[in-house]
């Protein structure tokens, strides 16, 4: 800090941080905050920094994608398919509901289990 109560900052720290806030996609507020200086004053180093005439990063440049269609996609999901199926085996359910009765389910039908558990969950308690 100087005699006047103001902070001073290295011009070559301050060159620095300019640059990082001129790349693309950069949050000056957040380089801001993470080198511990006043938001407004690291804007008007920048536009300081603009009017001087010092380079401007160039944005990112267009690069045309053509899409079309992805067969190696369509191959991936068959073989995945085929691995699930593989994998899938029968699952258990057990359950004791809240009436006293105790239901144990084997079963491999993922459709079947779904509706079992969807009709126990509306299973009312007897009082």
């Amino acid at each position: 800090m100087g005699s006047d109560g103001r902070r001073r900052y290295d011009p070559a720290s301050v060159d620095r941080l300019v640059a990082a806030c001129l790349e693309p996609g950069v949050s000056v507020s957040r380089l801001a905050l993470e080198h511990g200086v006043n938001v407004n004053l690291l804007r008007k180093w920048i536009q300081r920094a603009k009017r001087l005439g010092h380079p401007v990063p160039a944005g990112p440049a267009f690069v045309p994608v053509q899409v079309g269609p992805d067969r190696s996609l369509a191959v991936q999901r068959s073989s995945l398919d085929k691995r699930i199926e593989r994998l899938s085996c029968a699952a258990k359910l057990s359950a004791s509901l809240p009436n006293g009765v105790s239901v144990s389910v084997e079963c491999s039908d993922v459709d079947g289990l779904t509706a079992i558990i969807g009709a126990l969950g509306h299973v009312q308690a007897r009082r």
